[in-house]
């Protein structure tokens, strides 16, 4: 029986036909992806006269693996969704400036030049000028030749081509003189290249840990964190923290910021969350902060001048502050000062600047301000801020804030440049030489100032403290209400201790001075039972932020008014405060070594009163002589005896504070009985005048605490 095939033509069906079926085609055919036949050789290569060949063997397939979807497998694609989820989360929230984006120019931690990274912008930067500079006499005189050549000077009427012509280059030459820019100014010619350590690789809270709590922050429900997105904006934050997780490609800066707001919230978020949580959140707190102070400590000298470095100074300068370190603070802000003015940023914005970047600059220029001048009461230093260098406009009550945050910054500036003022006019050693009269008058206008100041917190309050509650929780701005005017009445009280002795005064401080360290005591009264209310969580910040950022004299005057006048209800405000600060003492070194303070010389003031009634009882008129060596140990002239002897200051200066630099020598002069009274081996330094005597009162001299630590307080029997 015959087949017809596809031609009509018959065709057998051999052994040779059936088995072609099952073969592939001829190389060559294949090749030219033409049928062919499957014969040996095939009509094709026949007709074409060429070689026919086959592969016969094909390559054999790979036997693959099957993966079994295990409990295991599952949970680690659930995180990894999740993960996907937060990443895209993030993104969404990321500006969309493609232009900007297409510009940056990150660099890695590991920079040639031995300073931190370039950033974004930063070869478009230059140093700030002031009037004074070569550059800016170039610049007068360049204006000057303008006007001659626009015919504006009668000596000049009709200027020639060639003229004009040299006016263009000169402007050129002095455009260019005046621009340093900012990379060429802080890298040294001749240097070899150094490179950075990099952060790149260190373990970091988990990003979905990360996402979540920047969620709660962004709410403002935590305490301590809206400081943060005043800085950097939200997404400007998470951008960063996206850099620092995902990229090789950051500076020390972006990595100071991100661990230094991640410690920031982490340890904030555990005050909310108890259990397995808080123990979490403390451990990703404490692994940011190990990080930010490693890269804190290694910062060089010579920074870059942009506004990330700025802000990353800030948050370490504010660190520090928690930290109890005032000096480390004082570098950190000192170089954020050095920075802002390099950049001009205490100048009037120019015209050509966004109201964005202006405003930008003016909030870090006076954050950078308010540490400034702050740190310069607390170390009675000189600020880096002269205040007629300022011309950018200053935050006010009146300015249209959209944020409680914002309008009361506008009093924590106006609260620093009072600190700053005070240490400026009566504090500092020019102003302590000054005349009675001239002080008195400075006083008077600090006075002012602060009268001021309480007039603007509450026109403020009026206008943001419910919203403020609303967003934030009650107890949290009461609390920041109270420990604010806590610190406003010390330093109130400050301002009065300055202020000259009136002639016949019977006691060290006016009346105005004692009032106010009363009404600052009952302010923390009231403040620590907000801080109770809440389960202490405001304790630390209270503790460092109020009573360790300024100088807390209402203690230190309060002490001393006891002693001169035995006053019980004074007494026991001391002994309330000192109670209440025993829980903070815990929060750091110098925590503990103010409450070690203040809860000495608590129990100094307990046994003098009690001594001195006994010696009124027995009939007499003094509390003793072991009292009386450690009053004159510490300064103060037993009542009674202000003009007794030598060493104490004369005529109507005050008695106490003239012998914080006697107490080593007093110390040195007891014998090992530690009974006998003995006069001090050094001369007091209030005998020079008021200037001294105040001055050394004003500085918080270490040998206070080591002769209070050293020294027995066991006076002996009242018989």
């Amino acid at each position: 029986m015959e087949e017809t095939g596809e031609g009509g033509e018959p065709s057998a069906v051999t052994s040779t036909s059936t088995a072609s079926a099952f073969q592939r085609s001829c190389d060559t055919c294949r090749a030219r992806k033409i049928r062919c036949d499957r014969e040996q050789p095939c009509r094709n290569c026949v007709g074409s006269n060429t070689q026919c060949t086959y592969t016969d063997k094909l390559k054999p397939r790979e036997k693959k693996t099957r993966i079994l979807l295990t409990s295991q497998y599952e949970k680690k694609i659930d995180q990894i969704d999740r993960r996907l989820e937060q990443v895209v989360g993030l993104l969404q929230t990321l500006p969309l400036n493609a232009e900007q984006t297409s510009h940056e120019t990150l660099q890695s931690p590991s920079g040639s030049q031995g300073t931190l990274p370039t950033d974004a912008g930063l070869e478009a930067s230059s140093v700030m000028e002031g009037e004074s500079s070569l550059a800016a006499q170039f610049t007068f005189a360049d204006d000057f030749m303008q006007k001659v050549a626009r015919g504006e000077s009668p000596s000049c009427t009709n200027p020639g081509g060639e003229l004009q012509e040299n006016l263009k280059v000169l402007s050129q030459i002095v455009s260019s003189f005046k621009q340093h820019a900012v990379t060429d100014e802080i890298v040294y010619p001749h240097a070899r290249l150094v490179h950075r350590p990099s952060f790149y690789g260190c373990e970091l809270p988990p990003i979905q840990e990360t996402v979540k709590v920047i969620r709660v922050a962004e709410s403002q429900r935590l305490a301590g964190t809206g400081w943060i997105y005043e800085y950097l904006p939200m997404h400007t934050f998470s951008k960063t923290c996206l850099e620092v997780y995902f990229s090789e490609q950051y500076s020390e800066a972006d990595f100071i910021i991100v661990t230094a707001g991640l410690h920031s919230i982490f340890k904030d978020y555990s005050n909310i969350v108890s259990g397995e949580e808080n123990e979490r959140c403390l451990k990703y707190s404490n692994l940011c902060r190990a990080h930010l102070e490693t890269a804190l400590t290694g910062l060089p000298l010579h920074l870059p001048a942009t506004s990330k470095t700025v802000v990353a100074l800030i948050f370490g300068a504010c660190h520090s502050i928690e930290l109890s370190k005032p000096f480390l603070a004082w570098s950190l802000s000192s170089k954020a000062s050095e920075l802002c003015q390099s950049l001009g940023y205490h100048r009037a914005a120019s015209a050509n600047e966004t109201e964005e970047d202006a405003q930008l600059k003016r909030f870090l220029f006076w954050s950078t301000y308010f540490i400034d001048k702050s740190l310069s009461l607390r170390l009675g230093r000189a600020s880096t801020i002269p205040e007629w260098t300022i011309t950018t406009s200053r935050p006010s009550v009146n300015d249209p804030h959209q944020q409680p945050a914002l309008a009361y910054f506008v009093l924590w500036v106006e609260t620093a440049r009072c600190q700053g003022n005070i240490y400026e006019m009566l504090y500092s050693p020019d102003s302590v030489a000054q005349s009675d009269a001239v002080r008195e008058s400075r006083v008077q206008c600090l006075v002012s100032d602060m009268q001021k100041l309480e007039e603007a917190t509450q026109e403020t309050n009026r206008r943001w403290i419910q919203e403020s509650k609303d967003k934030a929780g009650e107890d949290l701005i009461d609390f920041y209400a109270l420990s604010d005017e806590t610190l406003r009445l010390s330093l109130l009280t400050l301002v009065y201790r300055a202020a000259p002795r009136p002639s016949g005064s019977t006691t060290t401080f006016s009346l105005d001075c004692v009032i106010a360290a009363r009404s600052a005591l009952q302010k923390h009264r009231d403040c620590v039972s907000i801080i109770k209310k809440s389960g202490n969580i405001f304790l630390p910040m209270y503790f460092q932020w109020t009573l360790l950022f300024a100088p807390f004299v209402p203690f230190v005057v309060m002490f001393c008014h006891v002693i001169e006048t035995q006053d019980r209800t004074d007494l026991g405000r001391l002994g309330e405060f000192s109670d209440s600060i025993q829980t903070a003492a815990q929060v750091s070194e110098a925590a503990f070594k103010a409450y070690h303070l203040f809860h000495t010389l608590h129990g100094i003031a307990v046994r003098y009163v009690d001594v001195c009634a006994a010696s009124v009882q027995e009939g007499h008129g003094k509390a003793g002589p072991e009292m009386d060596w450690f009053l004159e140990a510490l300064g103060i002239a037993p009542p009674g005896q202000e003009n007794g002897d030598q060493q104490r200051p004369t005529g109507d200066m005050p008695w106490f504070g003239t012998g914080m630099a006697d107490i080593a020598g007093a110390d040195g002069a007891r014998d090992n009985s530690g009974t006998q009274q003995r006069p001090c081996t050094t001369q007091p330094l209030a005998r020079v005048g008021n200037e001294m005597e105040l001055e050394s009162w004003f500085q918080n001299n270490e040998a206070v605490m080591d002769f209070l630590r050293d020294t027995d307080f066991s006076f002996g029997s009242n018989n």
